[in-house]
């Protein structure tokens, strides 16, 4: 596969300058020119398809986490979802975590996460093309797939809308002045069989992935429609429904496991196990997931932004299966980062891992790395390898960074699917063998036969937590299992502090430190939900507010 193919795909999902045709930037700029002229012409159809490819979702530092600011590079400063967890802590103070959702601040008039006004500017432009098209002069084939493609970004947009505020508004046409304008919100199970609907007739006419070409890597497939709406159903609980998607990308045999783990998470596009994912090139579009999340020692400013927790780093099992607590794990505690799951190891830097040519050096308080040695360094004790470019030049700056945003993998699917189908029929031969392909990826045993639905349940939970850390999952997993209070509420997670280690045995003395230097995570069962905008409900007084806000 070509790399100016790739670059070329990479750039066309987020700006409008690219064209089949050798003419299209000797076109007018599309606010210039009429509506007709744009809609006839193939470029500049293309050309508003990829502006829609804009509020599809990226989860690095910027507007990923938000789905803010549609079209614009994801520079910011902002950190990323799974920082808002168990999982991993941001060290600074004045990160929208700190600030405002681990305190519990959110409020309709400050909410950080909020992205209602983007997702209705996504639909709008969405039910644009969607309007125009009807009467285009357009080969019909090409027609087709551009709204199998509108379809498909616009069904993500309900479903972040449904997983974000529950209830919305549907408003499945462009609305003209003699309609009331001022709409209510329908019911969130009404919005998800609105996404199913989307996603279906997307996945009618959409390409498979057999089909793609390499250059338009980045678009949407079918695969990418049936895995979406597979994931949007399992939110709404409608397992049956989801584990039947979910099947029916697992069936295509158009993709496959990545073998090396570490190596997924630092790729530059195209990888089997990628079902939609957003390209970047560090020049003509790129992030700052190196800068904000390297260690300090290896960036001299930025960095850091990411540090894992005890807790977490606690959950990952022995090579065996048996999770640290069990007698019979063979778990040491003074060498506790032995034998264990081989996603930790490609996921967390710790005392001694091997990174950019040397070994991490934690060692309280001096090390190179040592925790809380300045306000640039780790405020657990562990850094991230997962995403981090060992390739990338000291000092990479922002909008630099070129790995790819993979927001739907087949991983992802296969839990999707043991989760639907465990809660639908319970735990069958098909949700071991979904399961267990994903823990055997990573070299760990399969699971014990004969568990019950609610042990199978509790497995997944595990699973999906170690597979999916530091994507998002585990922030929206935790609402929709309404485990937010049980897990976040009234918590101070904690690090660990190596203060020595011996040069022969290479035994740690260490000491477990809670992070008491930041506020406790308060989680209310309210947040579950967001709150509606209060901007949006003076706008418009049909809307409703969220309970408890």
């Amino acid at each position: 596969m070509k790399r100016t193919k790739i670059l070329l795909a990479l750039i066309a999902v987020f700006v409008i300058t690219i064209s089949c045709d050798e003419d299209f930037l000797e076109r007018e700029p599309l606010d210039k020119i009429s509506d007709s002229a744009v809609y006839n012409d193939e470029g500049y159809v293309e050309a508003t398809l990829f502006r829609l490819y804009n509020y599809m979702p990226i989860g690095f530092p910027g507007r990923g986490q938000s789905n803010q600011q549609p079209g614009r590079d994801s520079n910011g400063f902002t950190s990323i979802l799974d920082n808002n967890t168990d999982i991993a802590l941001t060290k600074s103070g004045w990160i929208e975590s700190w600030r405002h959702i681990r305190p519990g601040n959110i409020t309709p008039t400050n909410n950080p996460l909020d992205n209602w006004k983007e997702c209705y500017e996504g639909i709008y432009l969405a039910n644009l093309i969607l309007s125009n098209l009807v009467e285009a002069d357009l080969d019909a084939n090409f027609k087709t797939r551009i709204i199998a493609e509108v379809n498909f970004v616009k069904a993500f947009q309900y479903f972040d809308l449904a997983r974000r505020y529950g209830d919305a508004p549907i408003i499945r046409e462009i609305q003209s002045l003699e309609e009331d304008l001022l709409v209510s919100r329908d019911p969130v199970s009404e919005v998800y069989t609105y996404v199913d609907e989307l996603f279906t007739a997307a996945a009618t006419d959409l390409p498979s992935k057999a089909n793609l070409p390499d250059s338009e890597v980045g678009r949407a497939t079918k695969e990418a429609a049936w895995a979406f709406n597979g994931r949007a159903q399992l939110f709404a609980k409608n397992y049956a429904r989801s584990a039947e998607l979910s099947k029916m990308v697992m069936d295509s045999g158009n993709h496959t496991l990545a073998v090396d783990y570490e190596a997924l998470f630092q790729s530059h596009g195209g990888d089997s196990e990628a079902i939609f994912e957003v390209l970047f090139d560090g020049v003509n579009k790129g992030h700052g997931m190196d800068r904000i999340m390297l260690p300090f020692s290896y960036r001299s400013d930025w960095g850091a932004q990411c540090n894992p927790t005890q807790e977490f780093v606690d959950s990952y099992e022995m090579t065996n299966g048996l999770s640290i607590s069990d007698a019979a794990s063979g778990y040491d505690p003074l060498r506790p980062y032995e034998n264990r799951d081989s996603r930790f190891h490609a996921t967390v830097l710790y005392q001694g891992a091997e990174f950019i040519g040397r070994p991490m050096d934690v060692i309280f308080p001096d090390g190179i790395d040592a925790p809380l040695r300045t306000g640039l360094h780790s405020i657990t004790g562990y850094y991230i390898r997962k995403f981090m470019d060992q390739s990338a030049p000291f000092g990479v700056n922002f909008g630099e960074s070129k790995q790819s945003w993979m927001e739907m993998r087949l991983a992802e699917v296969l839990l999707n699917y043991a989760e639907a189908q465990n809660e639908a029929v319970g735990p069958d031969a098909s949700v071991y063998n979904a399961i267990n392909q994903v823990r055997n990826r990573a070299g760990q045993p399969d699971l014990a036969a004969g568990l019950s639905q609610s042990e199978m349940f509790d497995k997944i939970v595990h699973e999906r937590k170690i597979e999916l850390a530091l994507e998002g999952h585990r922030f929206w997993d935790l609402k929709r299992w309404n485990m937010g209070v049980e897990i976040l509420n009234d918590k101070i997670f904690t690090g660990m502090k190596v203060l020595s280690v011996d040069d022969v045995s290479g035994e740690m003395e260490l000491e477990r430190f809670p992070v008491d230097n930041r506020p406790t995570t308060v989680y209310f069962e309210r947040f579950n939900l967001f709150p509606i905008p209060q901007s949006e409900i003076e706008k418009n007084p049909n809307l409703t507010q969220n309970p408890g806000y």
